[in-house]
């Protein structure tokens, strides 16, 4: 009886460089609006009037209300939504290159031999088999979903053992999801579906957001500022209570419209790869243009946002921006992966773009190394700084956690295959140990960084 041999992670060979590349600039950039919620009560993502409240209760200063509105809006006008974005057409794009090992239809049935370049038609040279003529829409799926799944639970441990803000529940359950059935339909139609799921889930994000404004005080909408002061200066025990709180509130938004737009930012994902977009497969001439007039029109769309909802008199309109900043941010998400793509294929700063490339190819290790870093600063038990260190100072910590992950993945990757934690999700997809350190004659990576999300 015929069988085809046991799926492996893929030459490090078959990673696309650009992939890398932005996944590590996502990376790094997602710390930018993830710093003032490892550091302030949860409202200061919105509203600067946060600062302030917070510091009548840990009497650390007066607030620097220029310096923190400025900060927050660089945050809202370059990276909220943006890195978000970014990870998730990654993800679509890491369905493409893990379902390649499945996808394939020039190896031989019976053993499994590459028959591309051979004549269509002509028998394997190594056991006289058959080319596959057809495979299966389902092959490959017990092993992504044993993926996702593994995900998931990091992501749960994540989430309420260390911070609320986790992303990788969020990226698991789309995984979950219909992804992996949709990436064989035409790129046009992938373009149209997953348009149109990204448009119903932040449609329905931004309609609770006007809910809980309409239902609620502004006051009420900024949370319980005491409460989460007091919990995340307090103990281990104290944290982990307000945590889960706030976690089953956030996974409620996760039915009713993360998962909805998260799909729909994949399945972009899986169409911008298939397209030859992510994977730096278009002209320079595409690039250039998709930097110029992505940057430019997203600037133009998001100060345009920002400003017609400052004048509009609406309460906290930092608030309804979170659900809608992503979407006008989208120009500005592809202008930067085009400026990233341009700067692989011309071999350009390549100091930069080989910092980038170590720390997206550890992006799950680097995704948990910033949590436990930032924790450990601001939580109670740790340092202690939380609701202390206001924006222009969290940036002296955004450059350092930075250059921790870019010195951490430089020299790990010196001697190892793959990040301690990919190495673990790996080997747990497999369900046997993968080699780990470096050897000669190649290494194996997962192709394109895995699932694309921080891991």
């Amino acid at each position: 009886m015929s069988q085809t041999p046991d799926p492996l992670p893929t030459l490090a060979a078959s990673r696309v460089e650009s992939l890398d590349v932005i996944r590590g600039f996502a990376m790094l950039g997602i710390l930018g609006p993830n710093i003032v919620a490892f550091a302030w009560p949860s409202g200061a993502m919105f509203s600067t009037d946060v600062f302030a409240l917070a510091l009548e209760h840990t009497s650390a200063a007066e607030a620097n209300t220029l310096g923190n509105e400025i900060s927050h809006r660089v945050v809202q006008i370059l990276f909220h939504g943006k890195m978000m974005f970014l990870f998730s057409i990654l993800f679509g794009a890491g369905v493409v290159m893990y379902a390649r090992k499945f996808d394939r239809e020039d190896l031989c049935q019976g053993c499994g031999y590459d028959l591309a370049g051979l004549p269509h038609g002509s028998p394997c040279p190594e056991c006289n088999g058959a080319r596959r003529t057809r495979v299966k829409l389902s092959a490959g799926a017990g092993l992504w979903y044993t993926r996702c799944a593994w995900l998931l639970l990091i992501g749960l441990l994540h989430a309420f053992g260390l911070w609320y803000g986790d992303i990788l529940v969020w990226y698991a359950v789309a995984g979950l999801g219909f992804v992996w059935w949709v990436r064989r339909w035409k790129p046009i139609t992938q373009f149209i579906f997953g348009s149109a799921l990204y448009l119903v889930g932040v449609g329905a994000m931004t309609g609770l957001m006007v809910l809980g404004l309409v239902m609620t005080s502004p006051s009420e909408m900024l949370g319980d500022i005491p409460g989460e002061v007091a919990a995340y200066t307090g103990s281990y025990i104290d944290a982990l209570g307000a945590r889960a709180f706030a976690l089953l509130m956030m996974y409620f938004f996760l039915v009713f419209g993360f998962f909805w737009s998260v799909s729909g930012m994949m399945i972009l994902g899986i169409a911008l790869t298939r397209t030859g977009v992510l994977t730096g497969e278009r002209s320079d001439r595409f690039y250039l243009w998709l930097a110029g007039v992505g940057l430019g029109a997203g600037l133009g769309l998001t100060l345009l946002t920002l400003g017609a909802l400052e004048v509009s008199g609406a309460d906290l309109p930092g608030f309804i921006f979170m659900g809608m900043g992503q979407t006008v941010g989208i120009p500005i998400a592809l202008g930067y992966a085009a400026c990233l793509i341009l700067l692989v294929r011309r071999r350009l700063a390549r100091p930069l773009t080989i910092a980038l490339g170590a720390v997206g190819r550890m992006a799950l290790s680097n995704y948990l190394l910033q949590t436990l870093i930032c924790t450990t600063i601001f939580y109670g038990h740790g340092f202690g700084l939380f609701a202390r260190v206001q924006y222009p100072e969290l940036w002296l910590v955004v450059f350092g956690v930075w250059g921790v992950n870019i010195a951490f993945s430089l020299l790990w990757l010196r001697v190892f295959r793959f990040g301690p934690v990919e190495w673990l999700w790996r080997s747990l997809t497999y369900l046997r140990p993968q080699p780990m350190l470096k050897a000669r004659g190649g290494l194996r990576h997962g192709a394109g960084g895995g699932a694309g999300a921080p891991g």
